[in-house]
């Protein structure tokens, strides 16, 4: 009986230390701070090329961080939905497109089944380009709503005579968003059997009431389907690459978007108000949102968050400067303290501020 009770007791010892109860062993801490020498291959022997594959890269202190003590608080939640709808229209001046929160793999193959589905025939289809072009389909004339639906619920068994025929073409591409799509439609027409007229896309429709009325029955078709079985296209998968992208700056990191100034500027006005960032003001003519960001400021808290750390949810924003430039081609976004806000902390919260307006660009 002493002998079980002496061993229960060793083997408690034993897992007491290595939960770190009675101190870390020689073992342990040679595990987290000692190093071993490196592996030497005998001359005799011989020596293949070394390649580190874990190369730590020098990092660039462009935060003037290194030597500072920082208190940081949890790091901010990996939110799923950031509060945008899946399917969404969106409108910008004269233009307009399908903001749908799907791959381009999966939202393509819908695509080309609404028009199989419609019996809308296909003139050319260029997946590497994310195009799809109808061929003239022969339709009424009037009003947007009246035209659609000639072609895509004719009268059967009447024989219907029109004087003007109808071409589409629809682009589908990547998002701002990762992982999202933006489809476009574009519209012509003529008068029927009028070969003179030849198709020229340039971005602008004959009707832009009629491409609403496409655009609009594509984003009704596309949400019906998207709780049916995953249809994906390889091939378009191919087309992933999102419309904002993270860049080393001088300053940090930055936002290059290959957008227009207009379009972009819209989209971070709406991204700062979707993940509810405090817009103080704004001028668009220098390209400047004026915002206040705090982590917990901005943060939505839970209930035992708001219970245990009341204090804390009280705490004001920080001032920041939201910048949109335009040079060589491309547009910038950036983020810096105001000049009486530049300490170390402000300088992550800005790192912090520019990874949440990617998020909720849209």
């Amino acid at each position: 009986m002493k002998q079980i009770t002496f061993i229960s007791f060793f083997l408690l010892l034993n897992g007491c230390g290595s939960l770190g109860w009675l101190g870390k062993s020689d073992e342990q801490k040679k595990l987290e701070e000692g190093s071993s020498k490196p592996t030497k291959i005998p001359s005799e022997l011989d020596s293949p090329i070394f390649s580190d594959p874990m190369a730590i890269p020098k990092i660039k202190d462009f935060r003037g961080l290194s030597g500072s003590e920082i208190e940081l608080g949890l790091p901010d939640p990996l939110a799923t939905n950031f509060g945008v709808e899946q399917i969404l229209i969106r409108k910008l001046g004269d233009s307009r497109w399908v903001f749908v929160d799907l791959p381009v793999a999966t939202i393509w193959p819908r695509v080309l089944l609404f028009f199989e589905e419609k019996k809308l025939p296909l003139a050319s289809v260029d997946v590497s380009e994310g195009r799809i072009e109808t061929d003239w389909i022969s339709g009424s004339s009037g009003d947007a709503e009246r035209v659609f639906e000639s072609f895509v619920n004719p009268n059967k068994g009447e024989i219907q005579t029109y004087l003007h025929e109808y071409s589409f073409n629809v682009l589908v591409e990547a998002g701002v968003r990762s992982g999202s799509t933006e489809l476009y439609v574009e519209e012509r027409n003529r008068l029927l059997d009028d070969e003179s007229s030849s198709v020229y896309w340039d971005g602008t429709s004959d009707l832009p009431a009629l491409e609403a009325k496409m655009l609009s029955a594509l984003a009704y078709y596309i949400g019906e389907r998207i709780a049916e079985g995953p249809s994906i296209s390889l091939a378009a998968g191919t087309r992933q690459a999102s419309k904002v992208e993270t860049i080393l700056g001088e300053n940090g990191t930055a936002l290059r978007y290959r957008l227009d100034f207009d379009r972009t500027w819209a989209t971070i006005g709406r991204a700062l108000e979707d993940a509810e960032i405090e817009v103080i003001d704004l001028d668009r003519s220098a390209g400047v949102y004026y915002v206040s960001y705090s982590s917990l400021a901005n943060s939505k808290v839970g209930f035992l968050k708001r219970l245990f750390n009341a204090e804390d949810e009280k705490k004001e924003g920080r001032p920041f400067l939201v910048t949109v430039s335009s040079g060589s081609g491309q547009i910038i976004v950036n983020a810096a303290p105001t000049k009486d806000s530049s300490g170390p902390e402000d300088l992550v919260l800005r790192e912090r501020l520019i990874k949440i307006i990617k998020e909720y660009s849209t």
